[in-house]
């Protein structure tokens, strides 16, 4: 919800206060996600491979990191920049619909652990 929410303010932003209230709704929705995704990384690895597990938490991490910059460096010779944003929204239920396709497969390896 959080990151709905910035990428809107973003997309309708006239003045600063709405950038900073896109700055704190990424920093929470941003926060959330690093902590859930990197502690559910570790439950699912066994004990002796938790360093392991958190290494490759963050090398996903890092590609995605340049790989979403590279896309919205991309985007704007594609399409009109008037649809950076929205395009941009179209992605999050994307992997909203991800994560619920996942969810039990998830759940059930997180209990499992």
């Amino acid at each position: 919800m959080a990151t709905i929410g910035y990428i809107i303010l973003l997309s309708i932003m006239r003045n600063n206060f709405e950038m900073l209230l896109a700055a704190g709704l990424m920093a929470v929705g941003f926060g959330v996600m690093v902590s859930v995704s990197q502690s559910t990384a570790l439950l699912l690895a066994p004990m002796e491979e938790q360093g392991l597990a958190n290494a490759t938490y963050y090398l996903g991490s890092d590609i995605g990191m340049s790989i979403g910059p590279i896309i919205g460096g991309i985007l704007p010779t594609i399409l009109p920049l008037k649809f950076f944003y929205p395009v941009m929204l179209v992605v999050v239920p994307l992997t909203a619909i991800i994560y619920l396709v996942n969810r039990r497969k998830l759940n059930a390896a997180v209990q499992y652990n």
